[in-house]
């Protein structure tokens, strides 16, 4: 996939002391000059944890034999991770500032560990499966000229090898020749048949001899990045206190558990401010999520402000479907919904929100600048004082501070969020299935979801749930699995979408501009009718199924008319009356309205509905709705 650049990449690393060095040309311990890590952009590297570390020994002891995964990882080296774009997920692993291997993620078959040449020169003398060997003049061909391994070269090769194994190429005297990607068969290579063996990826030069690098931990890290750190803390602090001078605002920290939100605190804290906190819980938190938030709020005397979704997710499940990358309805009433009523209820005259978005998470949070107003919430100001942060400068932040980090991160999660969102990849939702027992119930839900809609045991398997349509690239990397897969049914939500088109123009037969439209299918006229009073005193048939307000009137079938003195008033009419009715029909009850409506007519009970007795018909709940315009990047309240 193509590079994704957000920002300058600034991983460099002292050879002397073995360490990652942020930006600096010069390390801050020994003062040895430092070089630039090659890793793939955006370049947002982070630490290896212990749950990570496991999970790649693991990994290369399945592939290449038992004890291979501490040669190729041994304890006491430092490890980074470094995300690279892939369909699902590619990690680079770095270790002694060299990528030495890549964790890459296929839909088809899982995990796999695709070598590089030190970690091939490693391990090759130790490696009992997935090696083959080949002659000397084989090696020398390959060495020379990047050749691939041809069968008529093999000398010996392991038992079990299989077509897309990760294969270590081996010389007469045992030592990498190449590593790459099996063509044939064990048995086949031994038959010698015509044609490639193993298709090179990596040569490994003659005698080629590893660095060994030296023993360090996170706390020589922090020593030996002390002066581009101290640099970054006090560049946020003073936008911490700038961004706080030219907004008198009541001043809080959005925290959601994670590491970017505990710094976003703790640089809050170090500029003298006594925030509040704030923390929606969606109902699909893990409880190291919610223990963290209590440990963090406790551990600084901080006043908690919090708002829930509750059962939320749940009770919209039968209405809506599975979520999905593309259809991420959850977000609206688990997040957006809480969020919006607790700024309302508990900041009316506005809040100052500082929030740990940073611009090497995505292309929309690059896009979005360091300072921003909500639509959802317009007494919201946003800020974030790490915005240019990587990842790592994060870490070493943290590690500095000896923060309450969430221990999720421990276990091998790289962002920590809802249990089963539907953007995460489903490499780390395999792991969040076995360390998390939040995750049962929402099997639960799917499989009973797969079995009333006829669904294949491959939609399961791969959690295709993920997206409403699945992507061409997805189904080709699934190959025969991914072959007959039909569209995910939808649900009474989004069944046969609501579509409104229209034309206008002069007509001879009214006094000014008219409309005609059409919804694309049949309307619920209760609800229609009732959220018509947003706009003035609705009249109905006696049958129910006509609706007019303010010279618009609405068929149950889906025509309306719309009479207008002008153009403009033409169009502002017909930019209500099509928002009121998505609203009506695609309510997911996330409360942003209640939360504007003055006259307090606004109720919620599963849906939005008015109170026509309270209505003065002021517009006020006409602000932005998730269900008519809704994107990802205004997720950050």
């Amino acid at each position: 996939m193509g590079e994704v650049r957000l920002g300058k990449i600034h991983l460099r690393w002292c050879d002397r002391c073995d360490v990652p060095i942020l930006e600096q040309k010069s390390c801050g311990t020994c003062g040895s000059e430092t070089r630039e890590v090659k890793v793939t952009p955006p370049g947002d590297a982070r630490p290896a944890f212990e749950g990570d570390l496991v999970r790649v020994r693991r990994l290369v002891d399945e592939q290449f034999g038992p004890g291979t995964g501490e040669l190729a990882i041994p304890p006491g080296r430092l490890v980074l991770l470094n995300k690279a774009p892939d369909i699902d997920r590619t990690d680079e692993v770095v270790r002694g500032g060299y990528v030495v291997g890549a964790v890459r993620f296929s839909l088809a078959s899982g995990e796999k560990m695709l070598l590089r040449p030190e970690t091939a020169a490693r391990i090759a003398s130790k490696a009992t499966r997935s090696w083959v060997r080949v002659d000397g003049a084989a090696a020398k061909a390959i060495r020379e000229k990047s050749a691939s391994a041809l069968a008529v070269g093999v000398l010996e090769c392991a038992p079990d090898i299989s077509p897309g194994a990760e294969v270590i190429v081996i010389g007469p005297e045992g030592d990498a020749v190449t590593v790459g990607s099996a063509k044939m068969t064990s048995e086949e290579m031994l038959a010698h048949k015509r044609g490639t063996a193993v298709k090179s990826r990596w040569t490994v030069p003659a005698e080629f001899e590893p660095p060994e690098g030296k023993k360090a931990d996170w706390s020589d890290v922090v020593s030996a990045n002390r002066e581009v750190m101290n640099r970054r803390t006090s560049e946020a602090i003073d936008f911490v206190r700038r961004t706080l001078r030219e907004n008198d605002l009541p001043v809080a920290v959005s925290y959601s558990g994670g590491k970017d939100s505990l710094a976003t605190l703790l640089l809050v804290l170090d500029a003298g401010i006594t925030p509040s906190i704030l923390f929606v819980d969606t109902g699909l938190e893990f409880k190291e999520t919610k223990d963290n938030v209590q440990e963090v709020a406790h551990r600084y005397g901080l006043e908690l402000i919090t708002e829930s979704a509750g059962d939320s997710f749940w009770k919209n499940l039968d209405f809506f479907g599975p979520p999905a990358k593309d259809f991420r309805w959850c977000c609206k009433t688990c997040k957006l919904g809480p969020a919006t009523r607790l700024i309302q209820r508990s900041f009316p005259e506005g809040v100052l929100s500082f929030i740990g978005q940073r611009a090497y998470e995505s292309e929309q949070r690059a896009r979005k600048g360091r300072v921003w107003r909500n639509p959802w919430t317009p007494g919201q100001l946003g800020a974030s004082p790490i915005q240019r942060w990587t990842a790592l400068h994060v870490w070493i932040y943290l590690q500095g501070k000896g923060a309450n980090v969430n221990p999720l991160y421990s276990e091998g999660l790289e962002r920590i969020g809802c249990f089963m969102c539907p953007a995460t990849d489903l490499s780390e939702l395999r792991r969040v299935r076995e360390i998390a027992d939040e995750y049962a119930r929402w099997q639960e839900y799917l499989d009973e979801y797969a079995r009333r809609s006829g669904l294949p045991e491959s939609w399961k398997k791969h959690d295709l749930w993920r997206w409403k349509r699945i992507p061409k690239s997805v189904l080709e990397e699934l190959g025969d699995e991914g072959r007959g897969i039909a569209p995910v049914p939808t649900t009474s939500a989004d069944s046969s979408s609501l579509v409104f088109r229209s034309t206008s123009g002069y007509s001879p037969c009214v006094e000014g501009l008219s409309m005609e439209g059409m919804f694309s299918r049949r309307l619920d006229m209760a609800r229609v009718a009732n959220m018509l009073s947003i706009l003035g005193e609705v009249t109905t048939s006696p049958d129910g199924d006509i609706a007019e307000v303010e010279h618009m009137t609405v068929f149950a079938e889906g025509p309306v008319m719309i009479k207008a003195r002008d153009e403009k008033e033409l169009q502002r009419k017909s930019r209500e009356l099509r928002e009121i009715v998505f609203r009506a029909t695609n309510c997911a009850g996330c409360g942003i309205c209640m939360s504007r409506c003055p006259a307090g007519a606004m109720t919620l009970d599963g849906r939005a509905k008015i109170d026509t007795s309270l209505c003065n018909h002021c517009g006020s709940c006409l602000g932005p709705c998730p269900v008519v315009a809704f994107r990802e990047e205004e997720l950050d309240i």
